[in-house]
């Protein structure tokens, strides 16, 4: 939620200042929020499914936070899901309605169906399921944006004297926050499967640290990173001024670095848990520091 409101009111609003004719936004504020609610529903429904379908294993790697089967029923928890993913859709649809513009249904549509085969089927391949997570994360910053990118155009083109230039730039933006979501994913993925490795083996899962050992995993994971900090120093250079190079010292960098360190000395479940736990303060440090830039 918080990542759809910055590229809309930070990323979307200052690339808008800059074409000096005086853009503003065309799609209605209940329409932003409706695509908003559409999201965490769908976010919701996925967690919802993947407890459905984990139980056996998360009664190995996370016994005390077993809600399926033993708090919720599980067929309160396929009502649940089920009613979520109806609710997404059909905001999405009143999102499209408002906006004159339908083609984006399939995002959500795509999204819905693919966490629902992560569990009981795409998990069970190697890299599959955490490049299936991933790109999900990764269509938040697309769905957030498409509708208005759309009505600007439709709104603009005529008065803007490179008008596929200026929208060319703002995909660019667009394109590389969705990049940044994947790779954070992907990464926080493979971190995840070294902490429920022992759950994930009971459940006959082909993850990556089960099919090629914790030791290339953690190698991986490193290379991602630096594809990571290669691709935020990049986008830096394009923004660079002492502040900003401070800020993305404090961040970005740092909590890079410490998270590579406590995945370097990870050996624990515990340990690996904790590591996830940093990497949500990388996605949330790469957050402030757009809004700061932006």
């Amino acid at each position: 939620m918080l990542t759809m409101v910055i590229v809309r009111y930070s990323v979307m609003r200052e690339i808008m200042s800059k074409s000096a004719i005086g853009m503003k936004y065309t799609m209605p504020f209940w329409a932003f929020v409706a695509s908003v609610i559409a999201v965490a529903a769908i976010t919701a429904a996925g967690n919802i499914i993947n407890d459905y379908f984990d139980q056996k294993v998360d009664r190995i790697n996370k016994p005390d936070r077993v809600m399926v089967g033993k708090k919720v029923k599980r067929r309160v928890a396929i009502v649940l899901h089920q009613g979520l993913n109806v609710l997404a859709i059909a905001l999405s649809l009143l999102v499209c309605f408002a906006t004159d513009y339908y083609w984006p249904l399939i995002i959500p549509v795509l999204v819905i169906t693919l966490l629902w085969w992560y569990s009981p089927a795409l998990k069970r391949r190697i890299f599959i399921g955490n490049i299936t997570v991933a790109a999900c994360t990764a269509s938040v910053p697309l769905w957030a944006a498409v509708f208005e990118i759309h009505g600007l155009k439709e709104a603009y083109s005529d008065m803007l004297v490179y008008p596929q230039d200026f929208f060319n730039y703002m995909w660019l933006w667009i394109f590389a926050l969705c990049f940044f979501a994947f790779i954070l994913t992907l990464i926080r993925e493979a971190v995840k499967d070294m902490e429920d490795i022992n759950g994930d083996i009971e459940g006959d899962y082909h993850t990556l640290p089960i099919v090629h050992g914790v030791t290339k995993t953690k190698k991986y994971v490193f290379i991602l990173m630096i594809v990571y900090m290669a691709a935020a120093i990049a986008g830096l250079s394009r923004v660079m001024n002492s502040t900003n190079l401070i800020l993305f010292v404090v961040s970005v960098l740092i909590p890079a670095l410490y998270t590579s360190w406590s995945l370097r000395k990870s050996v624990t479940p515990t340990d690996y848990h904790r590591t996830s736990q940093y990497i949500k303060f990388m996605m949330a440090g790469g957050l402030m520091f757009l809004i700061w830039v932006f």
